[in-house]
């Protein structure tokens, strides 16, 4: 029963410290495209991926600005398989081995092996390197174009409008 009661405070441990380092994202206001990539996907969702070869987006975040870039990576059996490439402007692929080969080893002892590699609704988990780059890929190809999202109320004194 001990044993139970250890690894399921374990576990919900390691799910508060990855709602945690996605919430601190947003309090520190992050800037550039990563805001939006996440925030589509996550309002939109996504299909769950196939083994193969795809497009993504790789989200870099450093001193709470983001750069995005293009790449490919390869999907087996459900999981992210390394390596992660780049795309250089003239259209060749170089290997994205520094974010993805020098974890933050704190970060990482933080992390399920299990279900680290994961795609959920189209993103990957965010993966901090020892140089604190934080680096999520988004595969937009997974996208669900049909998904609607939750229509916003109007403001309080439009929809409230005496007589109605």
């Amino acid at each position: 029963m001990k044993i139970y009661l250890t690894v399921l405070g374990l576990l919900i441990f390691i799910f508060q410290v990855q709602a945690q380092q996605e919430v601190s994202i947003f309090k520190q206001g992050v800037q550039g495209c990563y805001s939006d990539y996440y925030i589509e996907f996550h309002n939109r969702g996504a299909s769950q991926p196939k083994d193969g070869e795809y497009e993504v987006v790789i989200s870099v975040i450093q001193n709470n600005q983001s750069e995005c870039y293009m790449g490919k990576a390869t999907i087996q059996g459900g999981k992210l398989v390394r390596p992660v490439y780049i795309q250089k402007t003239d259209g060749t692929y170089s290997t994205l081995t520094r974010m993805f080969k020098d974890f933050d080893q704190t970060w990482l002892a933080q992390q399920d092996p299990q279900t680290l590699n994961e795609i959920t609704d189209g993103m990957s988990a965010l993966f901090v390197s020892q140089e604190q780059y934080r680096v999520r890929l988004f595969f937009p190809s997974l996208i669900n174009t049909n998904s609607v999202v939750n229509k916003k109320a109007p403001p309080a004194g439009d929809l409230l409008k005496k007589g109605n």
